[in-house]
């Protein structure tokens, strides 16, 4: 299918990759490359850590999670068949969504959480699995990407530019995760005070 849609032969595709895996590892370079870069070396995850390094080194944590989420928004909304393609693949227990996960999604869980356990240890964030909270994270993202793409197209029910969304996300998470501010020790009595108070009961 792919040769008669490139219309050229088999043999000519199989001449430039010579396994099915390495076509489909060209697709995924080409397909999730990031369109800021255009650096194909990298993938899509790899790309994101890399954009995020320095906001990470200064622990801007609402400044790390928006920009990963509108990076990962603005990625699904310029090439909506490669999504689509995704989640075909995903059903049918293609190869191609196997590569897909390995080379962007399970690189995303690793450095985004790694980067919550490093804040957990700072006292940032407080102590939840750091992986189930990469998961909420990019499930908010990823549901709000597929429902403007496969089923409100025309968003109907919430209209908002990615930019905003990203914010909001992020703001829903660090509320989440955020550890909670300590609380101020109750102020102790004047000690004149207190002796006033033990003169008057004897």
């Amino acid at each position: 299918e792919i040769a008669t849609a490139a219309g050229v032969s088999e043999a000519i595709i199989f001449r430039h990759f010579a396994t099915k895996e390495e076509l489909y590892t060209a697709i995924i370079d080409h397909k999730a490359c990031s369109a800021e870069t255009g650096d194909v070396e990298r993938s899509v995850a790899e790309n994101i850590r890399f954009s995020v390094a320095e906001l990470m080194r200064a622990k801007d944590d609402r400044a790390v999670f928006t920009h990963i989420a509108l990076h990962m928004m603005q990625h699904h909304e310029r090439d909506t068949e490669f999504l689509r393609l995704l989640f075909y693949s995903a059903l049918e227990g293609h190869q191609l969504a196997r590569i897909f996960w390995e080379r962007n999604v399970r690189t995303l869980y690793e450095f985004l959480g790694s980067y919550i356990g490093e804040r957990q240890r700072d006292g940032a964030f407080r102590g939840v699995d750091p992986l189930v909270a990469v998961r909420a994270f990019a499930g908010m993202i990823i549901h709000h990407s597929v429902t403007n793409t496969l089923w409100d197209k025309s968003r109907t029910l919430l209209n908002i530019p990615n930019e905003e969304a990203a914010r909001e996300f992020t703001e829903i998470l660090m509320r989440g995760i955020g550890a909670a501010p300590a609380k101020a020790a109750a102020p102790r009595p004047a000690r004149g005070a207190a002796t006033g108070r033990a003169d008057k009961a004897a």
